[in-house]
């Protein structure tokens, strides 16, 4: 038992049972939302690693993960993000804010690009208080995590960016 995972064979039943729907439609594409919780320990990162490298339509994003990179080895963590940047996408499990509450998300959302963007260490991750150390992502690895990756994948996402003026290039 850990921090990350109260009940470790409930855990890895539920990751063979994504291995298994993968595996049985192979053209489906799949975002798992949390990078499907294996950035919380080394061997979860190999799991990740190895279902990136089997299925090409296996997508994650980061949505409420930064708080547990501080958990497994930087150099594995961070070879993960450049090696298969092409198949993680941002995120940060908020949906809607109130107004009330623009300034303390963007707070979270400063430390998440820090995380992800700089070398230093970051006191606080989207959700958590502790320290992380940034990652100092390449910028081409930067954009397709923050963009380029979701462009490719969401029917439409690419003419609608364009329709409210930004200009993105999706390659």
């Amino acid at each position: 038992r850990g921090k990350w995972c109260a009940a470790p064979v409930e855990f890895w039943s539920m990751q063979i049972g994504l291995e298994r729907v993968l595996q049985r439609h192979p053209q489906l594409v799949i975002v798992a939302a949390h990078g499907s919780w294996l950035v919380c320990q080394d061997a979860q990162l190999d799991f990740l690693r190895y279902l990136f490298k089997s299925y090409p339509n296996f997508y994650v994003d980061l949505a409420a993960t930064d708080q547990y990179y501080n958990l497994v080895h930087y150099d594995n963590l961070r070879s993960v993000f450049i090696e298969y940047s092409d198949r993680i996408l941002f995120g940060t499990d908020i949906g809607r804010l109130k107004e009330n509450d623009i300034s303390g998300m963007s707070e979270r959302y400063a430390r998440s690009f820090m995380i992800l963007e700089s070398n230093e260490s970051v006191k606080g991750s989207f959700f958590g208080d502790e320290e992380i150390k940034g990652l100092g992502l390449p910028q081409d690895v930067l954009e397709k995590i923050y963009y380029k990756n979701a462009m490719r994948i969401y029917p439409g996402l690419d003419a609608r960016m364009r329709s409210l003026g930004y200009s993105v290039d999706a390659k």
